[in-house]
């Protein structure tokens, strides 16, 4: 009877990952759904998986006790990077330090694109990892743990989520007066439903893929967040300007109304996103240098199901798009 944990499902990734797990599941596999605190997770959801023999408990990556408890016995455990940046890669280690207390022969982990910068070559691996682009900094640190544990493994790295763009960026453009400032230079990027690559999580932790192989998880086409502004104001009837300026530009007008540097120990209380100078460039940078351009089959590939395409998935969001007043 195949044992596999899946944390962090009171998140974004974990809660689709879990459901699908379950879907495409063997009849004899076994599971553990953890998360920081069962208090957060709806009642319901909760029940919908006990139901169905699924295990729940609490787990915390800070607490590496918590972690070995619920590990023992498991093949296949799944761990989700978190929003704690420059603290990823110690939560990571005590993730795979309690794995291999626990006798765990595989894990899995939701990396980033751009983590391939450290890591896919002799070379790579070899390279500083400040010389990366910030926000896959971390990444490439844990993917270079998780390869030298000894443990089989699987990662997927994930493009930026159309998501953000809807539920997140756009919450910014009212603030911004009625501007979306970018630093994208028109680039395209393949940006990845959440929805899809939480699929992908729960199929990679059923076994769906060989051991020791890395996926890279886009959207089905590559557009310009140009044509994201505009889709959401043809939808909205919303009348704004799409800026595009340097990074400097983009840095100096956000420090000035008093967006930190630092993700953890910032003050966002009067801002329209909890979002440091550094991540914020570096979604744009990401973008700009290229990184998001390719198209693959990944997803496909892994859950049979064709990957969202943006205006498919922003039916659910149309409520939150900006509107003029």
């Amino acid at each position: 009877m195949p044992k596999f944990v899946l944390t962090g499902v009171g998140g974004g990734i974990g809660g689709i990952a879990a459901d699908y797990a379950l879907e495409i599941a063997k009849p004899d596999d076994k599971f553990v759904f953890t998360s920081t605190s069962l208090s957060k997770l709806p009642a319901g959801k909760v029940d919908g998986w006990k139901a169905k023999g699924v295990e729940v408990a609490e787990a915390n990556y800070d607490d590496p006790a918590s972690l070995a408890k619920v590990f023992e016995g498991a093949d296949a455990v799944a761990f989700i990077s978190t929003w704690a940046l420059g603290q990823r890669p110690k939560q990571a280690a005590n993730v795979i330090e309690a794995a291999k207390t626990a006798g765990v022969k595989r894990i899995c982990y939701t990396s980033f694109i751009g983590a391939g910068l450290g890591n896919d070559s002799e070379e790579a691996r070899q390279r500083d990892v400040a010389t990366i682009p910030f926000l896959p900094q971390d990444h490439v640190k844990t993917e270079r743990l998780i390869r030298a544990s000894g443990l089989d493994w699987n990662i997927q790295r994930d493009y930026l989520y159309q998501d953000n763009c809807a539920a997140f960026f756009s919450q910014s453009w009212k603030y911004c007066g009625d501007r979306w400032l970018n630093n994208t230079h028109g680039k395209r990027g393949a940006y990845v439903a959440r929805e899809d690559c939480g699929r992908v999580f729960g199929a990679l932790l059923v076994g769906r893929a060989p051991p020791n192989t890395c996926y890279t998880i886009t959207g089905p086409e590559a557009v310009t967040d140009r044509e994201l502004f505009d889709y959401m104001n043809s939808v909205s009837g919303y009348k704004a300007e799409f800026v595009d300026w340097t990074d400097d530009e983009l840095a100096t007008w956000w420090r000035e109304r008093g967006l930190p540097d630092d993700a953890i120990n910032g003050d966002f209380s009067k801002l329209p996103m909890k979002l440091c100078i550094p991540d914020l460039l570096c979604c744009g940078q990401m973008v700009a240098e290229g990184h998001m351009e390719e198209v693959t089959d990944a997803v496909e590939k892994l859950t049979g199901r064709k990957p969202l395409g943006f205006k498919e998935n922003f039916t659910k969001y149309e409520q939150l798009f900006p509107r003029n007043d």
